[in-house]
Parts: C-alpha cells; structure tokens; sequence
C-alpha cells in the first residue's frame, strides 16, 4: 500500500481499486421496424423505411406499462457492411459481442437493434461498421478489456444522431438520452445577459474579446512547477468583472466541451458570467501518479494555478467565489483541493469519484475552510455509487460539519463524459448562489 504525504505533513494511505464486478447488461428485444419489417410487402418496406430515416438516432419510445424503461432503436444505412456493432458507455456486453450487433433488414441497406434501457439513461456510444470479409475485430478479442478496445478502436459516432460528445485522448461520441434523462442544466433563474462569451487575451488583466472571429475561444497558458510545466486553458467572459472562478481537472478533454456548454449556460440565465479555468492532467501515467493524490495536480492548483488567474485576470479571489470540480481521478482530486486549500477554494463537484483511492470523510471534516461538496455518481459504475453514498453518510452524520451543505445525485449511466457534461451547470449554479 502507497503512503502519500500532503502539504502539511499528514500521511495517507491509498487503496486499491476493486477487482471484477458484475457488470449491467442490456436487454436486446425485437423492435417494431424489424417487426414490422419482416411481415411488409416492398412497397409497404418503402414506406417503413421512409418513416424511419425521418427520425434522428435512436428513436426512443416509453413501454405503456413500465415507463420507466423505453425501447431504443438504432437504423444505420450502411450498404457495403458485413456486420454493424452498437458500443455503448454502460450496456456493452464483452462476453457476448453478437447482443450489440445490428441486424440488416432483409433486401435494403438498413442496420437497426432495439435494447430496453432505462427511461432515465444518458449514454455515449459509437457504431462500427466492418466492410471486410473477414471477421471484425470485436469478434476476434479475447477477455474484457481487449474486447471493449478492439470496438472502441473502430466504432465511429453516429451520423444520424444530432448530440455529441468529446471524451479522453480526443475521441467524439454521440449522446443519447432518455425522455426521463435530467436536463443539461435546471430552469433559468434571471433574465439572459445580452452579450456572448468570446475570451481571448487582452492587455493588462486578460478579459475576453469582442470580436466573432476569434480562431480560438481560449487563453492557453504554461504555469511553470516542481514537476515540470502545467498546461491550463482559461475562459474569461467578454466584459464581466470580478467574476466567480470554475477550475476543472482534466482540462484537456473540457476545453472541448467548456466554451458551448457554459456559453449556453450564461446565454439561458443559469449562471452568472464567470472564468473557467482547466488544468491539463497530462498522459495516462502522468494522470494516475499526480491526479487524485493529496499533492501533484492539487498542490500546484492551490500553489501555482489561484495565483497566477487571480493575478492575471479579473476574477473574485474569494474562496467563496470558486469552485474545483472534477471528474473520476479529477473528483477525488477536487476534495482534496478542498481538505487541502484553507479556504481557498469552498465549494468542490465531485463527479464519480475515486473514492477507493482515499478515505475522504476525515480529511474534509478536519479541515474549516469549506462551504459545500456536491456528489455525484453513476447506477451504472460498480462500486462508485455505494463508495459515493458512504461518504455522504459520513459527513451527514458528524457535527463537525454543521452549517455546510453535502449533497448526493445519483445518475441513470456509467463513467461517461456525456453524464459528466450534463451534471455540472447545475450544481455549479447551486454552489455560486448567494446564501
């Protein structure tokens, strides 16, 4: 067992993560254009797929007696393939590929499955088209992970589905929800602002810029440390000053994400204008050995990171006036800001945390400087739910917290970026909110 030693000089004992689960399956049933499909004289298979290319992907219809669960149906057109795979986030079943293969419907270029899912899920997913004669490479793997990788490897998002989301190492997927699914953000609070965010770098203190053209909506800076330099990107509102201050872990993946969805968020009157700053967390090994730890990405955001935005540009240096939010790694990484800052940062959002790593209830009872945590985590992620509820548990039931708010969202979906996504405008806005 790792000990880790913090900035103060206590000691930590890090844990391991969890062996093999069990993991959720999809339901694959028979949906009603293959129904209907197989029984349809050609005219009639005309029509069916007339109606069916008219709809975007997938086509998601709630069962009368159930309505908590719905029947999904994906149609790719794919006229060269010889086999069409569905990988999704949470369902993707490794041990029997053929569950996640689309069936061509007899005499047309039309790929389509139905699986019974949750009402409630939001999921990413990608579909793989194999043209070859051989067989895919997704039948050829052999145990879990290889199986995952070898679809993930080929699967591209979907044309026919209008939502998407970029995820680690780059990669785009498409985005599915059900009707039943939490919106990306809660219902306007005040009246829109009129201007849009487009921040670039200005003289003196940096504030984004007027201009509509900007090839780049963000301000990339180098934050030279012990460990080498940290790579952040920062979105600065057009106009507004002394603003609160959003730093996210795993800056590399919400820099794609970040402009459209806090634009959004601000444009809707969710939130008020503010700085986001994401911090890069480097390659796979430079994430597991300084993302997540009582130092590293932690120690350099309270030391380096606050300094140098609180110098630079115009935001509120108060840590009642920033939030630290972070997802898997990066949301136990965004506790331990908080058990760490001494009130530099107040308020943390802890999406699907790695609680396994640490324990996380003493640190943050012990340390004052703190004013909410906001938790979240997935029915379809193992452990991460129950290891999620027991820290609530804990900081509910011991006086030391009184007078500072901890809460618990479970989601209907996995350890995905389009759950994540959808997740943070909300708690966001909770946690800026004037008390």
């Amino acid at each position: 067992m790792t000990a880790w030693r913090d900035r103060f000089g206590t000691v930590h004992a890090e844990g391991r993560p969890a062996g093999a689960r069990d993991e959720r399956t999809a339901e694959r049933v028979v949906g009603w254009l293959e129904r209907a499909w197989a029984s349809a004289t050609e005219a009639e298979r005309a029509a069916l797929a007339e109606e069916a290319l008219g709809s975007a992907n997938p086509v998601i219809v709630r069962e009368p007696a159930d309505p908590g669960w719905a029947r999904w149906t994906w149609l790719v057109v794919a006229p060269d393939a010889h086999a069409v795979l569905l990988w999704t986030n949470p369902v993707f079943d490794h041990a029997d590929v053929s569950r996640a293969e689309l069936t061509r419907l007899a005499g047309s270029d039309l790929w389509t499955l139905c699986l019974r899912l949750p009402s409630a899920l939001r999921t990413s997913y990608r579909i793989a088209v194999h043209t070859e004669a051989s067989p895919p490479p997704w039948r050829l793997a052999q145990g879990r992970r290889p199986v995952i990788l070898a679809a993930m490897t080929v699967a591209r998002p979907d044309e026919r589905c209008p939502d998407a989301v970029v995820g680690s190492r780059d990669t785009p997927s498409s985005v599915a929800a059900g009707p039943y699914a939490p919106p990306l953000w809660p219902a306007p609070v005040r009246p829109a602002p009129p201007a849009p965010l487009r921040p670039v770098a200005a003289g003196g203190r940096r504030k984004g810029a007027a201009g509509a053209g900007d090839a780049s909506p963000l301000v990339e800076l180098d934050v030279p440390g012990d460990s080498g330099v940290d790579r952040l990107w920062v979105l600065a509102p057009r106009s507004a000053t002394r603003t609160p201050l959003l730093v996210l872990f795993d800056g590399d993946v919400w820099r794609h994400t970040v402009p459209d969805l806090i634009g959004r968020a601000v444009a809707a009157g969710v939130i008020a204008p503010l700085h986001v700053v994401m911090v890069d967390s480097g390659d796979v090994d430079a994430r597991w050995g300084r993302l997540g730890v009582p130092g590293g990405l932690v120690d350099a955001v309270l030391e380096r990171v606050l300094p140098r935005v609180r110098a630079e540009f115009d935001v509120d240096p108060a840590g009642d006036a920033t939030v630290v939010a972070g997802q898997s790694l990066g949301g136990i990484a965004a506790l331990w800001a908080l058990a760490l800052g001494e009130g530099q940062v107040r308020h943390a959002i802890a999406q699907s945390p790695s609680l396994w790593r640490f324990g996380m209830a003493e640190p943050l009872l012990a340390a004052p400087g703190w004013r909410s945590i906001a938790l979240q985590a997935g029915t379809y992620e193992g452990d991460m739910l129950d290891h999620a509820r027991g820290m609530h548990r804990a900081l509910h039931d011991d006086d030391r917290r009184a007078g500072r708010r901890v809460s618990l969202t479970p989601f209907e979906g996995g350890h995905d970026w389009a759950c994540w996504r959808a997740g943070l405008v909300g708690p966001l806005a909770e946690a800026l909110r004037p008390s």
